[in-house]
């Protein structure tokens, strides 16, 4: 297998000094009399990434990731070693940087574009890509030092993945940006790592790494302790510091999320809401497009809790109810609706609907109507996560085959949140398995 990135003995040292006036110092004494001390920030670093490959690394602050990082991007000199790299690199370092804050967004697209090597056609060619992709509209022709954080991050990485990089280099910059955002980067990397382009990927996100990454590399004190499998990485780093040796995710805290009375009628678990109601409180909108063959078309969608309350936020084991209005625009059989939950890097978390419970649909014909409630509990840690509704169907009475009739995605967030004492907490990881504890005391024998 090719390598595109390969690194042999590479190590970075620096010279530091107390005060500003040694370096002076050192520069004029007639004896040549040192002033500092060396502080080697990586050492001895040597490992090779294949074409295609996504390495993550990993280690706390300070351990020398970044620095390596700016080594293999050629932004930093080598003290030692050597590094080659094979392909054009596309870089989304430090918030902000290559960017120069007083030209428009469009301005600094076409610079970055020129530093990496494109020409100006082959820049203006990529141009709708990239607008198109960082979605901040008219902000694109105004300087960059009116964005928030969240419009750079969203401008640099559209640049960083709408050039056609054969490495793409990553450093802890997704943590910025709303679910949305982060969700459709972590698709866009695992797209383009499956299009054969080299990823270098930090972050002190765990299910990042764990999800996305096919090797790890553990740096601690600028010296590889590990390289190998993410998930044995992410527990000798846990160990590390002075956590357990499998990872177990903290509990995450949002402020409650004051929900949206229904003022006209609430509903109990055994009722079902007439159309009228959906449309009244749908949370889709005219831009809402639907995907597949047409058939069948989603025409409302409604979350409520067990109190009969709209809304989006729901605590950890709490259950809330999906409502969906769809309409039949032809003659459909053995019709499945499905929820799907999805979490902030895009991993199916939950997908569940009338087949999995086996209830049966009816067949329905063109211009009938169908209210379905689907009730889900949230069994999962305390997170966002997105969601969207399915609904597929059989061509004929019986077949095997079935067609996606129409399809929504990224609805939401849906905030999952837990209120009590972290000692209360029902399970811990990623979601709740069906468990139980028993015990027996044993008197010791003579």
């Amino acid at each position: 297998m090719e390598t595109t990135i390969s690194l042999k003995g590479a190590g970075k040292k620096y010279r530091i000094f107390t005060r500003p006036m040694d370096r002076l110092k050192e520069l004029l004494h007639p004896t040549g009399k040192k002033y500092h001390h060396e502080f080697w920030a990586l050492r001895n670093i040597t490992f090779d990434v294949p074409r295609g490959e996504a390495v993550g690394l990993l280690g706390r602050n300070g351990s020398g990731k970044s620095t390596l990082l700016q080594l293999i991007c050629g932004i930093l000199r080598l003290t030692e070693g050597t590094i080659e790299t094979r392909g054009r690199i596309s870089a989304l370092l430090e918030l902000g940087a290559g960017f120069n804050p007083d030209f428009t967004g469009r301005a600094n697209v076409l610079m970055n574009g020129a530093i990496m090597g494109y020409t100006m056609e082959e820049m203006q060619q990529m141009m709708p890509a990239i607008i198109d992709y960082a979605d901040i509209g008219e902000f694109i022709d105004q300087p960059m030092k009116i964005y928030s954080t969240g419009m750079y991050v969203r401008l640099a990485f559209a640049c960083a993945v709408n050039v056609k990089p054969e490495i793409l280099i990553v450093d802890e910059a997704l943590s910025v940006g709303d679910i949305f955002f982060q969700q459709k980067s972590f698709n866009t990397i695992r797209e383009i790592i499956q299009s054969g382009t080299t990823c270098i990927f930090v972050s002190h996100d765990m299910e990042a790494l764990r999800s996305l990454c096919n090797t790890a590399v553990l740096l601690e004190n600028g010296e590889i302790t590990y390289i190998g499998s993410p998930i044995e990485a992410i527990n000798i780093y846990s160990h590390s510091v002075k956590k357990a040796s499998v990872f177990i995710p903290p509990a995450v805290y949002y402020e409650p999320v004051t929900p949206q009375a229904s003022s006209d009628s609430h509903y109990s678990s055994c009722d079902l809401m007439p159309p009228d109601e959906i449309l009244a409180h749908n949370i889709l909108n005219e831009t809402t497009k639907n995907y597949g063959t047409g058939a069948m078309t989603i025409l409302g969608v409604r979350v409520l809790n067990k109190n009969g309350y709209d809304t989006f936020h729901a605590e950890m084991m709490e259950t809330l109810s999906f409502y969906a209005l769809i309409q039949a625009n032809e003659t459909v059989y053995d019709t499945v609706v499905v929820v799907n939950l999805f979490d902030r890097i895009g991993t199916f978390v939950f997908g569940g609907g009338n087949r999995e419970v086996q209830h049966v649909i009816p067949d329905m014909s063109a211009g009938q109507s169908l209210i379905v409630r689907i009730d889900v509990t949230f069994s999962v840690k305390a997170e966002e996560f997105l969601f969207g509704l399915a609904v597929k169907g059989a061509t004929y009475k019986g077949a095997e085959t079935f067609n996606s009739h129409a399809r929504i995605d990224m609805l939401g967030p849906i905030v999952v949140t837990y209120s009590k004492p972290v000692s209360q907490i029902p399970f811990h990881g990623i979601a709740r398995l069906p468990f139980d504890v028993k015990h027996t005391l044993v008197d010791n024998a003579g």
